[in-house]
């Protein structure tokens, strides 16, 4: 299966509370640093989705259109990343396509310094980190990765181009294989 990487619409951040759920637990404590309580991460999610220009989503869905990873990148006069993928699917490279992802949207959009936050133990945000020249230091167990960016050039751009329109046909497909009375309903939100 090919892992398409596409940017969350506004009207779709309540799915991201629904992934954030469906975490294992050492996944959830991975992402946050602590297990953290359901009520906690709705009123969480809730100020993300009333706060969309601070806060940009990227998925990979299944073909129920279900979150099975997101990219976060909360904007400030920095960015901040963050990952998080089900455990079925860890392992397949998906990580990788969503951090890339996250990377090229900031550089297109200038934004080249950010920190992420990890756990020490989290080898594999580390790895992703390595993989796409992040520097990581670690002290006291934990890990901060220190982001700086290199400034965008042509095919920066042209790449961005080809991912939103891939994703596009990709979601379009997946939505052509559901029911029509969701297919409406979505669009219905969509263009309110």
């Amino acid at each position: 299966m090919t892992h398409i990487v596409r940017r969350v619409l506004p009207t779709e951040y309540h799915k991201y509370t629904t992934h954030l759920k469906a975490l294992d637990e050492d996944s959830k404590i991975l992402r946050f640093g602590f297990n953290i309580k359901e009520e906690t991460l709705a009123n969480l999610c809730k100020g993300f989705e009333q706060d969309p220009k601070q806060h940009v989503l990227f998925c990979v869905e299944n073909d129920d259109l279900e979150f099975i990873a997101v990219g976060h990148i909360a904007l400030g006069e920095e960015m901040e990343l963050a990952f998080s993928v089900l455990k079925e699917y860890q392992g397949q490279g998906i990580g990788n396509k969503l951090m890339k992802r996250c990377i090229r949207h900031c550089r297109t959009r200038n934004i080249l310094k950010g920190t992420m936050v990890c756990l020490g133990r989290n080898k594999a945000i580390q790895k992703l980190c390595t993989k796409n020249r992040i520097q990581f230091h670690t002290e006291y167990g934990d890990s901060e990765a220190n982001i700086q960016l290199d400034e965008p050039h042509v095919s920066t751009y042209i790449n961005e181009g080809i991912a939103i329109n891939s994703a596009v046909i990709d979601y379009m497909g997946k939505r052509a294989k559901l029911p029509w009375t969701l297919v409406s309903k979505t669009f219905d939100n969509i263009l309110k």
